[in-house]
C-alpha cells in the first residue's frame, strides 16, 4: 500500500514497527498505549513474568472491557452487534499475531535476525531490529 508511513512503538519494552496509513496513526498510538499499560500493570502486579502469559492476560482484560462496553451499548441500542463482532475478531487476530511475535522474539534472542513480518488488511507488524 503506498502512502503508508513507518511508525515505531514500544510494547512491554519491545520495539515494533507498523506500516500504517497516516490517518490511522492516532488510533494505533492509542491502542499501543492501552496494550502497553495493561501489560505493564499485569507484569508489575502479578507473579507472572513471562511475556507471552502477560500478553494473553492483557488481551483477556482488554477483551473483557470491550465485551462489557458491547453489552452496555447493545442494551442502549447504540451500535450494531455485527460491527462489534467483526471488531472483536480483528482484535483477536492482532492478539494472536502479537503472541506469535513475542514467541518469535524469545526464540531468536540467541543470535539470528528478527524479521518476521505480518501483513494484515490495514497494517504491517514486525519487531524492530536493534
Amino acid at each position: 500500500m503506498s502512502g503508508n508511513k513507518q511508525v515505531e512503538v514500544h510494547i512491554a519494552g519491545q520495539p515494533y514497527r507498523f506500516a500504517i496509513a497516516p490517518e490511522n496513526e492516532a488510533a494505533l498510538l492509542e491502542a499501543v498505549a492501552l496494550v502497553d499499560d495493561q501489560m505493564t500493570r499485569i507484569k508489575s502486579g502479578a507473579s507472572t513474568k513471562g511475556v507471552e502469559r502477560v500478553a494473553v492476560m492483557a488481551a483477556i482484560s482488554i477483551a473483557s472491557d470491550l465485551l462489557a462496553l458491547k453489552r452496555k451499548q447493545q442494551e442502549d441500542g447504540a451500535i450494531p452487534v455485527d460491527a462489534v463482532r467483526a471488531r472483536i475478531r480483528e482484535l483477536n487476530e492482532r492478539a494472536d499475531e502479537a503472541l506469535r511475535q513475542y514467541a518469535h522474539v524469545g526464540t531468536s534472542m540467541g543470535g539470528g535476525s528478527v524479521g518476521h513480518t505480518h501483513t494484515g488488511p490495514a497494517h504491517t507488524v514486525s519487531p524492530a531490529q536493534s
